[in-house]
C-alpha cells in the first residue's frame, strides 16, 4: 500500500484509517474484515465500524455471507462522487457569499 495514495486519500476527505481501508480493498478486491484489518494495519476493534461508516458513504460494500465479505466502490464511482460532492459545495458557497456581499452593499446605502 502506497503512503502517497493514503495522503491523496486523506486530501480528499478520507480519515487516515478510511484511505488504508480503502487502498487495501483496492488491492485485494475482497476480503474478510480481518484480512482488512491484518493488510491495512487498522485495529480489529475498530475495522467494523469504519466499514460501516464507509459503506454509508459509498466506498464500499457489504457483500452478505458467512464470512462477511467487504469490497471496494469502483474508484473511478469514489472519484466521481467526491467530484460532485465538492463542485456542489462550491456552487453553494459562492452563491452563499453572493448573497452576503449583495446584504451587505445594501446594508450600507
Amino acid at each position: 500500500m502506497s503512503s502517497k495514495i493514503v495522503k491523496n486519500l486523506q486530501r480528499l476527505g478520507f480519515t487516515e484509517n478510511e484511505a488504508k481501508i480503502y487502498a487495501v480493498l483496492v488491492c485485494l478486491d475482497q476480503a474478510k474484515a480481518s484480512e482488512i484489518s491484518r493488510a491495512s494495519g487498522v485495529p480489529r476493534a475498530k475495522i467494523y465500524g469504519i466499514l460501516r461508516s464507509m459503506e454509508k458513504k459509498g466506498y464500499v460494500q457489504l457483500l452478505e455471507g458467512d464470512p462477511i465479505m467487504f469490497c471496494c466502490t469502483r474508484p473511478e464511482e469514489v472519484i466521481a462522487k467526491i467530484r460532485a460532492d465538492f463542485l456542489h459545495s462550491l456552487k453553494e458557497t459562492s452563491c452563499g457569499l453572493n448573497v452576503l456581499s449583495l446584504e451587505g452593499k445594501i446594508g450600507i446605502s
